[in-house]
């Protein structure tokens, strides 16, 4: 699996579970971006399963994957994928280790050069982090209200870059329970679901201990 994808993984669950910053514009998105902001800020870790669909629409290629997710805040990040062939991603708040057992090899990234290298994971974090910035180049709105759920669009201001993506977000819970990413060539679809809230995950949790003989690969 394409790390690419399991980095937008990352980012869309801590864009709407972990982050505590919201942009506010319309008054009915005021509203439920304050009540979000507000259950955010009772939840310090996090572990949810996810399920994970890539399309590739040229060809209609399909790569399936699912797996377990952990977030702990500030920045602490465990993704252990379980099929189709087991991986794992540990992000200390500084690296983001790789470990494919299969290949006996780790690779070991600083976690800012690769958010730096994907424009729009480096878009989606610069709203985690400055969402008054972000406001200037990004749209964000509140497509959908039903009973059981909101749906939110985020865009970009920029005619250029042609990608949208749709959050699902539960009106009990205000726990993410889908995503949708379409930028022409390929759409990502993933669904969260099993949420356990405040675990009081250990920061080791996150740090990639190297076992026997295996290759550590530092890029």
């Amino acid at each position: 699996m394409d790390k690419k994808f399991f980095n937008l993984l990352l980012t869309v669950v801590v864009l709407f579970v972990s982050s505590n910053v919201f942009c506010k514009e319309q008054t009915k998105l005021d509203i439920v971006l304050n009540n979000l902001e507000k259950e955010n800020k009772t939840i310090t870790d996090f572990q949810t399963n996810y399920f994970q669909t890539i399309t590739y629409l040229s060809t209609d290629e399909q790569l399936y994957s699912e797996g377990i997710f952990k977030y702990k805040k500030q920045n602490y990040i465990y993704l252990e994928q379980t099929k189709p062939a087991n991986q794992y991603i540990y992000i200390d708040g500084k690296n983001i280790t790789t470990y494919i057992p299969a290949n006996r090899q780790a690779i070991v990234e600083k976690w800012k050069d690769v958010v730096n290298s994907d424009v729009i994971l480096t878009s989606v974090f610069r709203f985690i982090n400055n969402w008054k910035t972000f406001k200037k180049d990004f749209i964000v709105e509140l497509k959908e209200e039903t009973k059981v759920n909101y749906l939110f669009l985020i865009k970009s201001k920029d005619v250029k870059e042609k990608w949208e993506m749709t959050i699902n977000i539960s009106k009990n819970t205000f726990q993410v329970i889908k995503v949708s990413f379409n930028n022409g060539n390929f759409t990502v679809n993933i669904k969260l679901v099993n949420y356990r809230l405040n675990n009081n995950f250990s920061k080791d949790m996150f740090k990639f201990v190297v076992p026997k003989n295996i290759e550590v690969i530092c890029l």
